[in-house]
C-alpha cells in the first residue's frame, strides 16, 4: 500500500457548483482506481492524502498535477504504509470556512488513523494555518 500527500493552491476560487462537480468525479475515477484518500481546503490552498496500489496513486497524481485548476504543487510526502487510513472514502472533503482553521478540519478526519500518519497530516495542516495567520497579519504578502 502507497501513499502521497500534496499541498496546491487553486488557480481561482471555484463556486460551489464547480467543487461538487470535482469532487464526483474525483470519486468516480478513485473508485475505479481503488484509491482511498482524504481533500481538505480552505479556498486558498488544497491538502489532498491519496492512497492505493503505487502505480495508480501516481498516475492520479501526474494526472492532478497536469490540471490546470492547480497551481503551485507541492509534494509532501510518498511512501509506503502499512494499511489503508481512510478505507471505504472514494474521496471525501472538507472544506473550511476560513483561513487558519485547516489544522481542526484534519483532526476530525484523522481520528482512525495510525497515529504517524495524523500527526503528519496535522503538522502540515499546522504550517498552512500558520501560514494564512502570517497572510492576514501582513496582508501586502500572498502565501
Amino acid at each position: 500500500m502507497y501513499c502521497l500527500v500534496y499541498m496546491s493552491s487553486p488557480t481561482h476560487e471555484m463556486g460551489e457548483g464547480e467543487a461538487q462537480d470535482l469532487l464526483r468525479r474525483a470519486k468516480i475515477n478513485n473508485d475505479r482506481d481503488g484509491i482511498t484518500g482524504i481533500l481538505i481546503h480552505d479556498r486558498r490552498r488544497y491538502l489532498q492524502y491519496l492512497e492505493g496500489e503505487e502505480a495508480r496513486v501516481e498516475t492520479t497524481f501526474a494526472r492532478i498535477a497536469m490540471d490546470p485548476r492547480h497551481r503551485a504543487i507541492i509534494r509532501l510526502h510518498g511512501g509506503t504504509i502499512t494499511r489503508r487510513q481512510f478505507p471505504g472514502w472514494a474521496m471525501t472533503s472538507s472544506v473550511t470556512a476560513k483561513a487558519g482553521c485547516l489544522r481542526a478540519s484534519v483532526e476530525r478526519m484523522v481520528q482512525n488513523c495510525d497515529r504517524e500518519v495524523a500527526e503528519e497530516l496535522l503538522k502540515f495542516a499546522e504550517a498552512r494555518d500558520r501560514a494564512a495567520f502570517n497572510q492576514t497579519a501582513r496582508p501586502d504578502r500572498r502565501t
